[in-house]
């Protein structure tokens, strides 16, 4: 979920109530700049900013529909989608229903910096964080995961 969607709904679970781009921005403890930059970079709300935004407005945000194992068809003939590996390991994350960032990144094996860098700057994975990934998850698709849901042709 990007920022701008993250207002929408919050707007929409909370229609008597105004919220501002401000209101995100000191719940989470950023600056108003901040916020704007991610809204404006189409940055993805990370699962740690859902759940403190969730526990202080009284809403559930986000509830994956996902199951833990996600085999989606694919299509080895097209261009992969690389452009929303973030997004992807992000809905692992929250289909393990792992909602705490830092248990996450530790059974990654990585900093919860590295993982944020993962989900919302789409920085891709190392050799070694797919390994962990596919011994930790191993019912889900890596397939997928690295590559995204392609339609058959």
């Amino acid at each position: 979920m990007i920022f701008r969607e993250l207002q929408a709904n919050l707007q929409n679970l909370i229609p008597d109530r105004k919220i501002s781009q401000t209101d995100i921005a000191n719940v989470l403890n950023m600056t108003r700049a901040n916020i704007s930059l991610r809204v404006k970079n189409k940055s993805e709300v990370t699962v740690s900013e859902l759940q403190k935004l969730e526990r202080h407005f009284g809403v559930s945000l986000y509830k994956s529909p996902l199951p833990i194992t996600l085999t989606p068809k694919y299509n080895l003939g097209i261009q992969y989608d690389m452009d929303n590996w973030g997004k992807r390991l992000l809905k692992l994350q929250v289909a393990a229903n792992i909602l705490d960032d830092k248990v996450f990144a530790r059974m990654l094996g990585i900093s919860v910096k590295r993982l944020d860098d993962l989900v919302r700057k789409n920085k891709y994975p190392t050799g070694q964080e797919i390994l962990a990934i596919k011994t930790n998850f191993s019912d889900t698709n890596i397939d997928w995961l690295l590559f995204g849901e392609q339609e058959s042709f």
